[in-house]
């Protein structure tokens, strides 16, 4: 039997519930649903953090936001110079090792390439034109209309009249759509991944990395129109709604379009797989699909995904495990993105690696030996820190209040002091606090031992560039 390639297909934004494999009755998720019935499913996988540069350290490197680095300030996570990653790992034991990605966090600076024999950035990489994206004006002049935009946008954030500040913020999507959307389509990404694997070397496996951001905001009115499930076609009206959103007014339409978009992710998912499928490497392939954090949609008052929000929204996402035995299964246990290098190895039947996230556990393919989850977030407000089991999840603070004067506030007001618990089979949506001490004491130990100051996190050197900031403000990382 040939070592298995693996192709790792995570998708940005994506929640666990809006799934149709994991009980959504809207058909968002058509081939993902077929591929459940023959594939592992662990129905209690969890991030590493509620952010991207906080969850992919996670599932790629073994890290947590405790022991990770930062770039340029400590609110943005990178993976240490001398991390050994599930890249490196399966490139040592033989792989080709390949990631084709869009997101702009993820970059070379930050060590996100680690372990890749190739390694691309579809929205970093040094070209005239965004792949992806149409081109617009041509240099000075376009340049100046994104700086007067971006303006036009920062002031609607603290606009009173809503109504206007939402329809200047459309005015501004409305010209990025015509320009430089933020985010490069899936379509896009795909095809690069697919034009990749044509030059893979057939004499040995390939492991391949990508991350999809349709469902990052903003969604893509033809992506949202392609998927067919929003309540209009209409691109104005997408903008509009999207304005809604950022200007945080509820926005029922926007759950709709995040819908859409999903099927148009699925889509593009089903296009991989009929890949394998025409060269004949389906049966030889270990597919993983999973995301890096899910999406608040107003469940307490916000939009999104921020910083020391660890509630399940953002935390709890969907894990698919496609074997070429087509093993079929699913699992209760909670599940850590940080122990996929070890699934992944046991799977592949290689020596785990040395990443620094072990769960104490000799199979991830039973649900006796429930071991702890861990999550984490760091910032310039502190350090919060969830720590879980399949009943109970335990979340302290450690640091500045969080949240002061923002919808966030009164949610996460008990993760302060000594913290708070929940029961999550009593309360999976996590409204009914419990005091700290109604978890195990194991849960509130972990969270003191590993909590850190945000100044004891080791740097990389180097800052942020002007155009890197203004990439990152469009997509909501900047506050």
């Amino acid at each position: 039997m040939p070592r298995p390639n693996i192709v790792l297909l995570t998708v940005d934004c994506l929640r666990y519930d809006h799934c149709g494999f994991n009980g959504y009755t809207r058909p968002t998720t058509p081939t993902l649903t077929e591929l459940a019935r023959s594939s592992l499913v662990f129905d209690t996988a969890v991030a590493t953090g509620p952010y991207t540069p906080e969850s992919v350290p996670g599932f790629l490197a073994g890290l947590h936001g405790y022991n990770s680095a930062y770039y340029s300030d400590v609110d943005w996570t990178a993976i240490p110079n001398d991390a050994e990653t599930l890249a490196s790992h399966f490139r040592d034991a033989g792989w080709e090792t390949i990631a084709t990605i869009s997101n702009p966090q993820l970059t070379t600076e930050r060590n996100f390439d680690t372990g890749f024999d190739s390694f691309r950035n579809l929205r970093t990489e040094d070209t005239e034109t965004e792949i992806g994206n149409p081109p617009g004006s041509a240099g000075p002049l376009r340049e100046r209309a994104s700086s007067v935009l971006r303006s036009v946008r920062d002031r609607t954030r603290s606009m009173e009249n809503t109504a206007l500040s939402s329809a200047l913020y459309a005015l501004y999507r409305y010209q990025q759509f015509r320009t430089d959307w933020p985010t490069t389509r899936g379509e896009v990404v795909v095809d690069i991944l697919l034009d990749e694997l044509d030059v893979w070397d057939r004499d040995q496996p390939f492991f391949a990395w990508t991350h999809l951001m349709d469902l990052h905001a903003p969604l893509h009115p033809v992506s949202i129109r392609e998927g067919g499930l929003a309540w209009s076609d209409a691109t104005a009206r997408h903008l509009l709604a999207d304005a809604g959103r950022m200007t945080n007014q509820h926005t029922p339409a926007y759950e709709t379009m995040y819908d859409s978009a999903l099927r148009y992710v699925d889509a593009q998912i089903a296009r991989v797989v009929d890949y394998l499928q025409e060269e004949g490497v389906w049966d030889e392939t270990i597919l993983v699909v999973t995301a890096d954090h899910g999406e608040a949609l107003f469940e307490r008052g916000v939009y999104a995904h921020q910083y020391h929000n660890l509630f399940d929204e953002l935390l709890h996402v969907p894990f698919l495990v496609r074997t070429p035995d087509e093993t079929a299964g699913r699992f209760d246990a909670p599940f850590s993105l940080a122990w996929l290098h070890e699934l992944l190895a046991d799977l592949t039947d290689i020596e785990r690696g040395p990443l620094p996230a072990t769960s104490g556990r000799s199979s991830h393919l039973d649900d006796e030996d429930r071991a702890i989850a861990l999550s984490d977030s760091v910032s310039h407000r502190g350090h919060t820190v969830t720590a879980r089991t399949a009943r109970h999840k335990f979340i302290r603070h450690f640091g500045e209040p969080l949240y002061r004067d923002h919808q966030l506030a009164s949610a996460v007001e008990p993760f302060n002091g000594e913290g708070v618990t929940y029961d999550l089979r009593a309360d999976p949506t996590e409204h009914l606090p419990l005091d700290a001490t109604e978890s195990p004491a194991k849960l509130r130990e972990l969270a003191v031992n590993v909590q850190v100051k945000p100044s004891e996190i080791p740097p990389l050197a180097g800052e942020l560039d002007t155009e890197a900031k203004a990439r990152l403000e469009d997509l909501g990382y900047v506050e």
